[in-house]
């Protein structure tokens, strides 16, 4: 899922996985009245994944539910310097983090759709009520960033990607130069500095 805010060039750098992993154990372990709450046999499950462009840290966090095409995805997005010795990568993720774990938080707390449906569930946007649709300017820890939400599912983005490997050389070719050009430009966190609160 490449989602930017910036007009960046597309050279970037993903999260490490064992890093994507722990976060996605984090929110699991910091939602799991909310989860439990739901009720069901196949609980949803949380999706973490995010890109260092040169000028800019992007995470996403998602709400993937089993057997259903859309799922709720948080977009963090940071301005960042890779010449600053000062905000730190794992500074910026880490905010980014928080800012998500809010508005998580506060997704849980709408009320369901006329069907009954949790409103993080459902497939519409409309259920998502005043939550931030495009790039909106928060501040977390004296630090200006931007969220959003929408209904993308990254399982299903990666499943097209993985297509177009297979089946779309330039498509290979793009994404090679992309990772070699990407793979001096940044050291990525190994782990999160924080956790999402609520």
């Amino acid at each position: 899922m490449k989602e930017q805010r910036k007009a960046s060039p597309s050279t970037h750098s993903g999260l490490p996985q064992d890093y994507t992993k722990m976060l996605q154990d984090v929110l699991s372990a910091n939602f799991a009245h909310e989860l439990e709450a739901f009720k069901m046999t196949s609980p949803p499950e949380f999706r973490a994944s995010g890109e260092i462009y040169s000028d800019e840290v992007v995470l996403h966090l998602s709400l993937l539910e089993t057997g259903k095409l859309a799922a709720t995805t948080v977009h963090a997005s940071s301005d960042f310097d890779p010449k600053a010795s000062s905000p730190t990568v794992e500074d910026l993720l880490a905010i980014c983090v928080d800012a998500a774990g809010d508005l998580f938080s506060a997704l849980f707390q709408l009320q369901p759709d006329a069907e009954g449906t949790p409103a993080i569930l459902s497939s519409s946007l409309a259920s998502l009520g005043a939550a931030p649709l495009a790039w909106t300017e928060v501040e977390v820890q004296k630090r200006k960033l931007f969220v959003k939400v929408d209904k993308s599912n990254p399982v299903l983005d990666q499943a097209a990607d993985d297509w177009l490997a297979k089946n779309d050389p330039e498509f290979i070719e793009r994404e090679k130069a992309e990772l070699e050009a990407s793979e001096s430009l940044f050291v990525v966190p190994k782990k999160p500095s924080s956790t999402p609160h609520h």
